[in-house]
């Protein structure tokens, strides 16, 4: 089998192949049954993709069987233009009160729809970027978020350096994150 980037006909099944900065080659079964390969841009090979499809095609084959058997879930509520306008008076709040309070001057940051994820912190630029589904979420979740966010700015990852820190700053973080996580 070889395969090359964009979509490719395997066995009679598109799968789509995408070259994007990864660690490692992911297959992936969506939600509508699509059949998607990740390649890293650096060490990885569409050699070594075909193989590992070749590898994973009865994974592949089972777990799309139970992904398209699955009764379709109801879409995810969407943020309306209100809610939105309410989520940036919110986080401009949020954001003027706990940046005062952490010691963080000159972040900016920004409300945009993104799909896995709640927040973004770049803390080179010092800007925070904020997923519009929060808007759908209570104000205590989207309080959580901002704490997560501007704790980047001290601590770039997720490791006892960062917890430590979420700690101090924010008492009982893991269990608001455990409910904005829920489904």
């Amino acid at each position: 089998m070889t395969l090359h980037e964009g979509e490719n006909l395997v066995d009679g099944l598109a799968v789509m192949v995408v070259r994007r900065r990864a660690r490692r080659i992911i297959l992936r079964v969506k939600a509508d049954g699509s059949v998607w390969v990740t390649v890293p841009l650096r060490g990885g090979t569409l050699k070594a993709a075909a193989a590992f499809l070749a590898e994973k095609w009865d994974w592949m084959l089972r777990t799309r069987w139970r992904v398209l058997a699955r009764p379709a879930a109801p879409p995810a509520p969407a943020a309306t233009p209100f809610d939105i306008l309410s989520l940036q008076a919110l986080l401009d709040a949020l954001m003027g009160n706990w940046a005062a309070r952490l010691g963080e001057a000159d972040v900016t940051w920004k409300i945009r729809d993104m799909k896995t994820r709640w927040g973004v912190c770049n803390y080179v630029r010092r800007r925070v970027t904020y997923a519009t589904q929060l808007a759908l979420k209570p104000r205590e979740l989207v309080e959580y978020v901002v704490v997560h966010e501007l704790t980047h700015l001290r601590a770039h990852g997720h490791g006892p350096a960062f917890q430590a820190l979420m700690d101090a700053r924010l008492p009982g973080w893991r269990a608001l994150r455990r409910r904005l996580n829920a489904r």
